[in-house]
């Protein structure tokens, strides 16, 4: 795999172009001679040799989206709002933290007149922060077992989702730039998920820190302008002395071990839960306490994130030569032939069949593609065939699998044989595309009143059994229908085609 890594700002740029170029086969947006100028342009300022460098790839996929940016914002400017939709919002660096800071100085009113040393904030305080040690830790243990969350369920990316839906929606006067947008918004989740992920990270460790702070701050400057602010405790644990003390010991010990200030007995502790005492050792053990359970492991944590934010800011993965577009880009930029390879399962295509899918195929990936159409795998012999050809497969740049709709699907056949080429292709740059040729089905059934029904009662079948596979199945009629429209359709389908990885 030839992933390649751009700043953020430039990865957004070429992920935008990617996805609204991708949903734009018909140049409704970004006309032919856009598309012409921004490669040729690009090509011309940052060039291209002959062998695959990611770094060349890079610079020449990052001036050519932005030439070709510039050429639709001209037109289309509503497209800035989306591409602001996409940016981290710098102000939640400030206000995430300084409202956690205002929360904890105020927190102290909950306490009543006096400091309670086993209430809320206090003990909530550490309880929370120490659970959250523990989500965390799990998290790392599922990381190094192998169980890593996927980032396109996250809440982040969900919510980035969210507030990018409604820019998508205001550009439905053009349908082409609301799919686009919506597509745009997918693949940044999924690309600065990671990135995303840390700075949230960041900004909650730092407000967490700023919230403890805040919790001693406003203690100590109530303390500092009451006559006498003292401490004790109350609650439904008289007679407890001693599970009391020892809790204390639990919590503070290690306050009291640093500071030499003494934790009560049994004894003080009746003495405690009536009229209390000074309050101000008490708060030297809180705020000790804070510092090492609290404020001093976020601080520490919101540095670590916001190392792997900075990283990550100047390293956002973006498709490189693995992705259909990208070579199509590379191809056309240096007039490479492309090859397409067909591969037939279990049925033979009539001749007229063969040349119009290789018109087609044409139409979709550029004139200079050639196309190979190989004798079709007999049907049950897909084990040995793969056995055989498996590591040719990913000679060609695109791999279309071409099933008859009029055959029954079955798992253990059509299914696998799908299968065994994914398989074969993982780690390559080889696009993956199911087709299936309705022809001789729609002939077939011409006439018929339950025609349309039984149509999609096959249709579901065959994208039931190639489901496993990961990859939509098209529908496509090779001796039907007008050219124009089918090439439309193939060439959305080869553009969303993946590469198994």
């Amino acid at each position: 795999m030839s992933q390649i890594r751009l700043p953020e700002a430039s990865a957004r740029e070429v992920l935008l172009v990617r996805a609204i170029e991708s949903e734009d086969p018909e140049g409704a947006v970004l006309t032919r001679e856009d598309r012409q100028f921004a490669t040729g342009a690009a090509l011309s300022e940052r060039g291209l040799g002959e062998r695959d460098d990611p770094r060349e790839t890079a610079r020449f996929l990052h001036r050519r989206s932005e030439l070709a940016l510039e050429r639709m914002l001209s037109r289309f400017p509503a497209l800035r709002r989306a591409c602001g939709l996409s940016r981290w919002p710098p102000w939640l660096n400030w206000a995430v933290p300084l409202l956690a800071l205002a929360v904890g100085l105020v927190s102290h009113r909950l306490d009543g007149d006096r400091l309670n040393i086993l209430a809320f904030p206090l003990l909530g305080m550490l309880a929370w922060n120490l659970l959250v040690y523990a989500w965390l830790l799990v998290g790392k243990i599922r990381r190094a077992l192998g169980r890593r969350t996927e980032m396109s369920g996250h809440p982040l990316l969900q919510l980035l989702e969210r507030f990018g839906g409604p820019a998508a929606t205001r550009l439905a006067a053009q349908p082409t730039l609301e799919r686009g947008v919506a597509r745009f918004v997918r693949d940044w989740g999924r690309a600065a998920g990671a990135l995303t992920r840390y700075r949230a990270s960041r900004t909650l460790h730092l407000g967490a820190a700023l919230f403890a702070v805040g919790v001693i701050a406003g203690l100590l400057i109530r303390a500092r302008y009451t006559a006498e602010y003292r401490a004790g405790w109350a609650g439904t644990w008289a007679g407890a002395e001693g599970e009391v003390a020892g809790f204390l010991q639990l919590v503070l010990g290690p306050a009291s071990w640093l500071t030499g200030i003494a934790l009560p007995d049994v004894e003080r502790l009746r003495a405690l839960r009536g009229g209390g005492e000074n309050a101000g050792d008490w708060l030297i053990l809180w705020a000790v306490t804070a510092t090492l359970f609290v404020i001093g492991p976020r601080l520490l944590l919101a540095a670590w994130n916001a190392g792997k934010a900075a990283v990550l800011k100047r390293r956002v993965p973006v498709p490189g030569a693995e992705d259909f577009y990208v070579r199509s880009l590379l191809r056309n930029a240096l007039g490479r032939p492309g090859v397409a390879r067909v591969v037939p399962y279990g049925f033979e295509p009539s001749p007229a069949a063969r040349e119009r899918l290789g018109r087609l195929l044409g139409a979709a990936l550029g004139e200079k593609v050639r196309v190979e159409v190989d004798d079709p795998v007999p049907y049950g012999a897909e084990d040995r065939w793969l056995a055989s050809e498996g590591r040719d497969l990913g000679r060609a740049d695109q791999l279309v699998l071409l099933f008859a709709m009029a055959s029954t699907p079955e798992a253990e056949n059509h299914g696998a044989f799908a299968r065994g080429v994914r398989d074969a292709l993982v780690g390559g740059g080889t696009g993956l595309t199911l087709l299936i040729d309705d022809s001789s089905f729609r002939e077939r059934l011409r006439g018929q009143a339950s025609a349309s029904r039984r149509l999609d009662d096959r249709a579901s079948a065959w994208r039931g059994v190639l489901a496993p596979v990961g990859t939509a199945p098209v529908l496509l009629g090779l001796e039907l229908g007008e050219d124009e429209v089918s090439a439309r359709t193939l060439e959305k389908a080869l553009m969303r085609s993946p590469v198994p990885a």
